[in-house]
C-alpha cells in the first residue's frame, strides 16, 4: 500500500504541474453556495498550496505510526491500547496502523486529486464554476469509505484469542 499511497501524491503533484501550466493567471481557490467562486488567487500561489498541503499531508501519513512510539500512552485513542501499547506488541501495531494509514492516505490523495481536477475545470470554464454533484458524490465516497475504514480499524486492533 505504501506504493498506492506514493502514486497518488505523485499524481497529484502532476495535477498542480499540470493546472499551472494550463490555469489562467488568476484562478478561483474557493467557492461559495451554487459553486460560484468567492475566493481567488495567482495560479501560481495555488499550485504552490497546492503541492505544499499534498507534502505535509503525505508526510502526515508516513510518519504517523513511528510517532506513536514516542507519544506519551494517555495521548493515544487506539482500541485495547493497554494491549496494543504494550512492548511486546508495538511493532505489530505499528505495522498494523501503518498499513491501515497508507490506504487511508492513498484514498484521500485521490479525494484530492477528485477535487483539484474539478477546480481546474472549473477555472478552465467561463464563467467560472465548480460542478457540486461530482463533487458531493465524491465527499459521500469518501465518507462511506472512512466509516468502512474505522470498522476495519477496530476489527484489526482487537485483543487475539490466543492473549485473552
Amino acid at each position: 500500500m505504501r506504493r498506492a499511497l506514493i502514486l497518488a501524491f505523485v499524481l497529484n503533484l502532476g495535477l498542480a504541474l499540470a493546472a499551472l501550466a494550463v490555469s489562467p493567471p488568476k484562478v478561483a481557490i474557493h467557492f461559495g453556495t451554487g459553486g460560484m467562486p468567492d475566493g481567488w488567487a495567482p495560479a501560481y500561489a495555488n499550485a504552490l498550496l497546492m503541492a505544499g498541503l499534498d507534502a505535509l499531508i503525505l508526510l502526515l501519513f508516513l510518519f504517523a505510526p513511528r510517532m506513536i512510539r514516542r507519544t506519551p500512552a494517555r495521548w493515544i485513542n487506539l482500541p485495547n491500547k493497554t494491549y496494543w501499547l504494550r512492548e511486546e506488541n508495538r511493532n505489530r501495531m505499528e505495522l498494523i496502523l501503518a498499513r491501515r494509514l497508507d490506504q487511508f492516505g492513498a484514498v484521500t490523495f485521490l479525494l484530492l486529486f477528485l477535487l483539484g481536477l474539478l477546480v481546474l475545470q472549473a477555472n478552465l470554464s467561463n464563467p467560472v464554476h465548480l460542478r457540486e454533484d461530482i463533487l458531493w458524490w465524491g465527499m459521500g465516497a469518501y465518507v462511506i469509505y472512512s466509516v468502512g475504514w474505522t470498522l476495519r480499524l477496530k476489527r484489526d486492533f482487537r485483543v487475539p484469542k490466543t492473549a485473552r
